[in-house]
């Protein structure tokens, strides 16, 4: 099976294995670790139990390669490259490397993991969680599977592949994905 996902992802997916740099390794062993990484992702995909839980890991698979492979187009002429670049932002005030982890404009080499107390959670009716940590950060459960939480439970939040997080719960085992809403 892992043979055929990674056939699968070298023939239809060779924009996405660009993408993803796994061509620009001049290292055959460092090459075959990226392509290994891209079909553990399209694995843990396939492994999905729910069909839209499967789709949408699908879909966000697809966008960041997407993202990644689509080259930016060239103006026609000098003045539409001069309107369409960059206006400088004003100067932000310092915010800790905390404070931003698990938004996507953070870069991944600043923080790998927060440790934090859950101040407040809230339960949907399919069972997903949404929780606020003591520092005001709030994260939504994304997997379907059950994962207990309550209230002044102290939790560690970490980066995994592909831009998800996995959230676990000190002194107990196991994680469960989770996504940053704000």
């Amino acid at each position: 099976m892992r043979a055929t996902l990674l056939l699968l992802t070298l023939i239809s997916g060779g924009s996405y294995a660009a993408g993803f740099g796994c061509t620009n390794e001049t290292d055959q062993r460092a090459r075959l670790a990226c392509y290994d990484q891209l079909a553990e992702a399209i694995a843990q995909c396939s492994s999905q139990e729910d069909q839209l839980d499967r789709l949408l890991c699908y879909d966000e698979f697809s966008q960041i390669a997407t993202k990644a492979t689509l080259p930016a187009a060239a103006p026609a002429t000098a003045e539409a490259a001069i309107s369409r670049a960059p206006i400088a932002p004003a100067a932000a005030p310092a915010v800790s490397a905390e404070a931003e982890f698990g938004k996507t404009t953070v870069p991944a080499e600043e923080i790998d993991a927060i440790h934090g107390v859950v101040a407040s959670i809230k339960t949907d009716a399919y069972g997903k969680w949404t929780i606020t940590l003591d520092n005001g950060q709030r994260w939504r459960q994304t997997e379907s599977s059950r994962y207990k939480l309550k209230a002044g439970d102290t939790i560690t939040i970490e980066r995994a592949f592909m831009g998800s997080f996995l959230l676990s719960r000190e002194g107990r085992g196991g994680q469960t994905r989770v996504k940053r809403l704000d």
